[in-house]
């Protein structure tokens, strides 16, 4: 069994939602309640349900990051 401090445990654990907007060319996507450990992860992620279409060079004109504890 693995011993892990509280304060690492509950970073670990912590769930954040993100809030996203990325320009890409003309258009504005918009993610909203993305699942993710960071910012870059959400905007993968939101680069997966567009078929590629946001990648990690898109300009992000909002995001918004939720944490639940």
């Amino acid at each position: 069994m693995q011993k892990i401090k509280l304060k690492d445990y509950l970073l670990a654990m912590t769930i954040k939602l993100y809030n996203l907007e990325v320009l890409v060319d003309d258009l504005v996507y918009v993610g909203s309640e993305i699942r993710a450990k960071s910012q870059e992860d959400a905007i993968r992620i939101l680069g997966i349900i567009s078929n590629g279409e946001v990648t990690e060079n898109s300009e992000v004109l909002s995001c918004e990051e939720k944490t639940l504890h």
